[in-house]
């Protein structure tokens, strides 16, 4: 269920993530347990229970359980992100407490509370950003943390929605062209500020563990596509009955070569 009335036109990220996370290397297991540690530490996490939305490749249920998570449960729309996501917590959390689950957001009723419910780069693909978050928080036990990461809001937000329907809706060939117009744009800015290309690729592992050419498929083809200020989100997190614990915001640039990700983490504050 989706709140997009294109729906149909939605990115399939568990193909584009299926064969990197069949050779996941250790690295990247370690940059996503540290990039989960800078929003959650160890301390936080140890010992809860965590829902993970939009679990993806299902590299941070990982990250949680490497951190100490007592239970990690998964859920995704994507049928072949679940596929992965059970393939690889099997072969790297083989007999620790975790489940993953074909679910959507706007779906979770029968699913208990959580003392962390995680979703990093997910909820503003569902069409229905703002009613995503409200989802989310219902999940979290009072007291309870979320933990998000949103793109944030730039001028050329509205260009790239339409780029990304493009390329949802487009056939392969067209893809590939989109795909090598975006590269060579990032060529020429690396080389404008004196930065070599094959470098910056060579030593790319992202936040969650991909590979440059699995993150630039990932940004070119995100659609559904909504965006949010820092000011937005904050705003929307007091009307939730959210108090902010930690985040880490950068200003806004023109989003000529897209947009990143904000990251906050709220504690849900118990009702009176």
């Amino acid at each position: 269920m989706t709140g997009d009335e294109n729906a149909s036109l939605r990115y399939e990220f568990g193909k584009n993530w299926s064969d990197f996370a069949s050779r996941l290397p250790e690295r990247a297991i370690e940059e996503a347990v540290a990039g989960m540690a800078r929003l959650l530490p160890r301390e936080e996490v140890r010992g809860r229970t965590v829902l993970d939305i939009g679990c993806g490749s299902g590299l941070h249920s990982l990250a949680a359980l490497r951190l100490g998570a007592a239970r990690v449960h998964a859920i995704d729309l994507d049928r072949f992100s679940v596929e992965t996501a059970r393939d690889l917590l099997g072969r790297h959390a083989a007999g620790e407490a975790w489940t993953v689950e074909e679910r959507s957001v706007f779906d979770m009723s029968g699913l208990p509370q959580y003392d962390i419910v995680y979703s990093w780069g997910v909820l503003h693909h569902t069409g229905a950003m703002r009613r995503a978050i409200g989802e989310a928080v219902a999940r979290v036990v009072p007291g309870g943390l979320l933990c998000l990461a949103l793109y944030r809001r730039t001028p050329f937000c509205a260009i790239w929605r339409i780029e990304k329907r493009l390329y949802c809706a487009s056939p392969a060939p067209v893809r590939r062209l989109l795909e090598a117009g975006y590269v060579l744009a990032l060529r020429a800015r690396l080389a404008q500020r004196g930065q070599n290309f094959q470098q910056h690729v060579a030593n790319y592992v992202s936040a969650r563990g991909m590979d440059w050419m699995t993150d630039v498929r990932d940004w070119l083809g995100g659609y559904p596509y909504e965006s949010i200020s820092e000011e937005e989100m904050m705003a929307l997190g007091a009307g939730l009955s959210l108090e902010a614990v930690r985040r880490f915001c950068q200003t806004p640039g023109i989003g000529v070569l897209g947009s990143g990700c904000d990251e906050y983490v709220f504690r849900r504050q118990p009702s009176e």
